[in-house]
């Protein structure tokens, strides 16, 4: 390799820089809610890959420099497939509406022709002598150079904007995602005493994410669910007909409920870093206080890290667990499609088996002979639409608005069609919650505690950076139903809010005498996570109702 040993003005250094930059950038963009560890191994797969590439290419041509310049070629290719079939499929979608409108979707296979062309060009290039060689270098170098400055600097920023949040701790410390923080310590609730003469009940809390509440599923999505509400109530239930949401984000509102406080002295100093929310939900003070008493804790997958513990004693899962930004840094390359089952590689496919895993398996939790608090978070009616109202996959016909969860970067969908593919959704996952519950309580031997709980509701008028925008009675209005062995619905009432819920719990199985807390609603923005504005009076009121209007 007669080039390795060249000009200083011909050494390159881009290639690993190069294949870096999109995993380092994708870091930046969520540097607020994704853990510093998690950045290690991608990266260093990356560089490793760039390298690979860079060296066998420089073998192959007889010189690193031309090696490096055709490696940065087919490291832009390789991260460019997958948001070229993207574009693809965006223009070609655009283009149908001017004769038959649907939604076009091409696989990245389409876009090989151009990228091979493109690679052929530069081989032939270095081949036939490359021209301005040292230049190029030069060039790539500083492009590389510059490119990956700008991809930290929002890194850099984060942890200076947080002052290493006033404690000594770095907001993206380098910590494995079931490593604990150093500075979060769950502090049980109360002591609790085994209820006498009986064993200890399981405990269920399910969630469902953006699930409306019965009086806004009939005024803005036209879907009447009086027929579920009044078949678990059959069934032992008390339903919540008035209860509000804590909070309109929800890793704020499980961070809430599952510790039994509201949120004001555990943010206070935290800035925008929202990873420490994982471990208020991961670690908090309703499993800190079951604890003692031998329960074990089990969850399921969801795909969403916040609210995603595959450290707790049991995770279930149809696949194995990766982190979500494993999955989004895989997902910027056609690496994700090698697997032969596309549940491991198709986001959709993906969200589909873990939704009805979860309603497939929760009854099986009650033949596990021990005490067990069982937490099941099911993203869904929330965005991406993949069910039809029989549970049919609509994700290859939908509107492509409609896979996007974030409305602060998704295009905007009309009215209609969200509420058209909400109103199904919804449709679907009422009635597996309904068989859900009724194959939990055929399958437990003593009574079970179960709650099913939205943690916030729909999102048909949220604004996510304004209050005044949003129409915060659809908003904070929320699906809450709780079934108590005995029928010992003393504690409850029709305006209880989650972060009561495991209080009345306690009291009233377990002997604790905690206080009720007032029933408040908090609007905050995702850029200001920890600004709460109090919007309780305004969440009471329905804007379609005569004093609303």
């Amino acid at each position: 390799m007669g080039g390795l040993t060249g000009r200083v003005s011909l050494r390159p250094f881009y290639p690993p820089l190069l294949a870096a930059y999109p995993i380092v950038s994708l870091y930046g963009r969520n540097v607020h809610q994704v853990l510093g560890s998690e950045l290690a191994g991608p990266v260093a797969a990356a560089c490793a890959g760039g390298v690979g590439v860079w060296l066998v290419l420089g073998l192959i041509l007889r010189s690193a420099a031309k090696g490096a310049v055709v490696s940065a070629v087919v490291i832009l290719l390789f991260y460019s497939i997958e948001p070229s079939a993207g574009w693809t499929s965006a223009f070609l979608s655009w283009a149908s509406q001017f004769w038959v409108n649907r939604d076009i979707r091409v696989g990245p296979w389409w876009v090989l022709g151009p990228e091979i062309l493109l690679l052929s060009v530069t081989i032939l290039w270095c081949v036939r002598g490359a021209r301005g060689l040292a230049a190029t270098t030069r060039w790539l170098n500083a492009v590389a150079t510059i490119s990956m400055v700008l991809a930290v600097l929002p890194v850099v920023s984060a942890g200076v904007s947080t002052g290493r949040n006033e404690r000594g701790t770095d907001p993206v410390t380098a910590r494995s995602p079931d490593e604990p923080s150093r500075d979060w310590h769950p502090t049980p609730l109360a002591t609790l005493n085994q209820p006498p003469g009986s064993p200890l009940p399981d405990i269920y809390y399910i969630i469902l994410d953006g699930y409306a509440r019965d009086d806004v599923m009939r005024s803005l999505f036209d879907l009447d669910i009086s027929p579920f509400l009044e078949h678990i109530e059959s069934r032992g239930f008390f339903v919540a007909r008035k209860s509000p949401a804590n909070y309109c984000q929800t890793p704020l509102c499980l961070s809430s409920s599952l510790n039994g406080v509201y949120l004001d002295e555990m943010v206070h100093d935290r800035q925008s870093d929202q990873t420490i929310l994982r471990d208020f939900i991961g670690r908090n003070n309703v499993l800190a206080t079951l604890r003692p008493l031998g329960y074990r804790w089990v969850t399921f997958a969801t795909g969403f890290d916040p609210v995603d513990h595959p450290e707790a004693d049991q995770y279930l899962a149809p696949v194995p667990y990766r982190s979500e930004f494993y999955r989004m840094a895989l997902g910027l390359t056609p690496l994700h499609r090698l697997a032969a089952d596309p549940v491991l590689w198709d986001d959709m496919t993906a969200s589909r088996a873990r939704i009805n895993y979860v309603f497939d398996h929760l009854p099986d939790i009650a033949r596990d002979p021990a005490p067990t608090f069982t937490y099941a978070h099911v993203i869904c009616p929330h965005p991406p639409m993949i069910f039809g109202p029989n549970g049919e996959d609509i994700s290859r016909v939908v509107d492509r608005r409609l896979i996007y969860a974030n409305k602060a970067i998704a295009e905007p969908v009309p009215p209609e069609v969200f509420c058209r593919a909400y109103r199904d959704q919804a449709a679907y996952i009422t009635k597996r919650v309904e068989q859900a519950m009724d194959a939990i309580l055929a399958a437990s031997l003593e009574p079970p505690i179960i709650i099913v709980q939205s943690d916030h509701g729909s999102e048909l008028n949220l604004d996510p950076t304004s209050s005044r925008q949003t129409d915060l009675h659809e908003r904070m209005s929320i699906l809450n139903a709780y079934h108590f062995p005995g029928r010992r619905y003393d504690g409850l009432y029709e305006g209880i809010s989650p972060v009561n819920s495991f209080r009345v719990v306690f009291n009233t199985f377990f002997g604790a005498r905690l206080p009720m807390l007032p029933d408040r609603s908090y609007f905050s923005t995702g850029m200001s996570p920890y600004i709460f504005e109090d919007v309780t009076e305004a969440a009471r009121v329905d804007p379609g109702s005569p004093e609303g209007s």
